[in-house]
């Protein structure tokens, strides 16, 4: 694809959209959301689009599934939806569906397509802030000027914008156009990692008396299991590159979700192996993923390494908790819900877990965010029972961010997706934050759960370095 996409055509179907977003805007007296989505046609990189959008200084989100072929590129900011404290998920739903309510929407129902929201939220709301993120707040929900999506082998283009009463049609559409233009003009520039010059982390002995602290809560009753994060803190001469860490992760981790949120001159980004919840005209997916082992060096061992993971009664009491507490908490929202009933394992480069699906279908009004707001923090990230796994968390960690907190998209019918935002970093300029944890329940050894901090580390440490 070239420049010229952006076609007469559709210049003129977006000016007579938005003067029907006028007309409706001046009748209800606030603004209104038009959206007009377009098929697009030539060859277009998703990380080209999203490197374009950072050398035009624009917000921008990246998300995508290599092994499904599905990716999102957005750019801009029509409307952003933030909030803070307890009730914040909540919160931008309800902002959002009103908002929704009144939109105009030129659409084909399609993975991606149209109004699109994407965003994330703080693991706990309730800690007090980190200064590192503060440009990251409990709540934020964006619906970009620009989005590109490839889902189902072909591209889509849609333009969001609000219609206010007194608005220029004409000079709207043509705004718009221009960003599109440079958007589709960019090409992706090899970027070499900066050179790390110090590394500070969450040390063993520190670690140990975490896992300990989290050993004696575990025998004395608050909790039955914990799930603890290392930092992992790099500083380089230069700055990090988001963009090229996606290319690597991409490339490396295919069976993964690779997103990148910028907000404020930071940017977060991950390569998640976790879904939290996949909603598709009312159908719900889920996966339970809890329960690690490291990968072989060769086929002998890594089969070895599974069997050893399947058998293992610490492994497997860790899943059972995560598994239990997903079924109890989504019941409610559905009319049917299947899990498999014996865990499979989920390999990836470096590490595998133990892995069960679920399906369901939704009770009617039901979307995305409300099975988030159900699920989130699962026990896979935070322990059971939640509020003292939480209560735990806070003292000895501080202030995670959006660290294994719900990142992901959302569509105006109340479909899309949220994925756990583990094997996650921070970058801030010359400085990137790297998160690793490890569930903790009877009988964990604290050096072997540092071992698996470790392990987690090296999808994000390599992309940032280029190793």
């Amino acid at each position: 694809m070239t420049s010229a996409t952006f076609t007469v055509a559709t210049t003129e179907a977006l000016v007579r959209l938005l003067r029907q977003g006028q007309e409706r805007a001046t009748a209800l007296g606030r603004p209104v959301v038009v959206s007009l989505a377009s098929p697009l046609s030539g060859d277009l990189s998703p990380l080209s689009v999203f490197a374009t959008a950072r050398r035009a200084g624009a917000y921008r989100m990246f998300w995508g599934r290599p092994k499904q072929d599905f990716w999102l590129a957005a750019a801009g900011n029509s409307v952003m939806l933030s909030a803070d404290g307890n009730g914040c998920i909540a919160d931008v739903e309800a902002r959002r569906r009103c908002l929704m309510e009144d939109a105009i929407v030129q659409s084909p129902h399609r993975p991606g397509v149209g109004p699109i929201f994407l965003g994330g939220f703080r693991f706990d709301p309730r800690v007090p802030r980190d200064p590192m993120w503060a440009s990251f707040p409990d709540a934020l929900l964006v619906l970009p000027r620009i989005l590109f999506a490839w889902s189902e082998g072909s591209a889509w283009l849609t333009i969001n914008a609000l219609a206010s009463p007194g608005d220029d049609a004409v000079a709207q559409a043509k705004s718009l156009s221009g960003e599109i233009q440079a958007l589709t003009a960019g090409t992706e520039s090899p970027l070499r990692p900066p050179r790390v010059v110090h590394i500070s982390e969450t040390s063993p002995e520190v670690w140990g008396r975490w896992v300990r602290r989290g050993l004696d809560a575990i025998e004395t009753g608050p909790v039955s299991k914990v799930v603890l994060a290392r930092k992992k803190s790099l500083r380089a001469e230069g700055h990090f590159s988001s963009d090229g860490a996606l290319r690597q992760l991409v490339h490396a981790y295919p069976e993964c979700t690779v997103f990148c949120i910028d907000s404020g001159g930071a940017s977060f980004l991950g390569a998640t192996p976790e879904t939290l919840a996949r909603v598709d005209d009312g159908k719900l997916g889920l996966t339970c993923l809890a329960g690690s082992a490291a990968r072989g060096s060769d086929p002998a061992e890594d089969h070895r390494l599974q069997d050893e993971l399947l058998a293992s009664p610490k492994e497997r009491q860790e899943h059972e908790a995560v598994r239990a507490m997903l079924a109890s908490n989504v019941k409610g929202l559905c009319t049917e819900l299947r899990w498999d009933e014996t865990p499979g394992v989920a390999r990836l480069r470096n590490v595998q877990h133990l892995l069960t699906s679920f399906a369901g279908a939704l009770r009617p009004g039901v979307g995305v965010l409300d099975v988030v707001h159900r699920l989130h923090p699962t026990p896979a990230v935070a322990g059971v029972p939640t509020g003292g796994a939480l209560k735990l968390i806070a003292e000895l960690e501080g202030d995670r961010g959006w660290y294994a907190a719900p990142v992901g998209w959302m569509d105006h019918s109340g479909g899309g997706e949220f994925a756990v935002a583990i094997r996650s970093a921070l970058l801030l300029g010359d400085q990137a934050v790297l998160y690793a944890g490890a569930g903790i329940v009877a009988g964990s050894d604290p050096d072997r759960e540092f071992q698996e901090t470790e392990l987690k580390f090296r999808p994000l440490l390599d992309a940032l370095t280029g190793e």
